[in-house]
């Protein structure tokens, strides 16, 4: 499956009510939101615990050397949120006249012209 076909099957899942601007632009950030939601609850229930940038399953999130099932869970809900997030994608690319894939060619050309002239580690969208 391409991106752009991933774009069009998931928008036929839009409903009238969410096929707006307003809608497409906050859903994104509740996603983002509920991706987050599903670490931070993670790790107080301590299935999960990062070691410098890393996340390690923790003592809930691992028995003699097996996953637990709370850690498989955790990663099941952090895969569809993804999927959340990506829908969210494809709407405001939609919405804008964008395909999914001519999106990932800009980012795509962006960061490899900021990694030519070596400024990959910065600020702003233009250095």
């Amino acid at each position: 499956m391409t991106l752009n076909e991933y774009q069009e099957q998931a928008m036929t899942t839009c409903t009238a009510s969410s096929d707006n601007d307003t809608y497409a632009l906050f859903q994104l950030p509740a996603e983002v939101g509920e991706l987050m939601d599903k670490v931070a609850k993670a790790r107080r229930k301590e299935i999960i615990t990062f070691v410098g940038d890393i996340m390690y399953p923790y003592k809930n999130g691992i028995q003699d050397g097996v996953h637990t099932l709370e850690y498989e869970e955790f990663k099941e809900g952090m895969f569809k949120e993804l999927g959340d997030i990506m829908w969210s994608c494809a709407q405001i690319a939609k919405r804008m006249g964008w395909t999914l894939e001519e999106v990932a060619q800009m980012n795509l050309d962006k960061l490899a012209d900021r990694a030519k002239r070596g400024k990959i580690i910065g600020e702003g969208d233009d250095r």
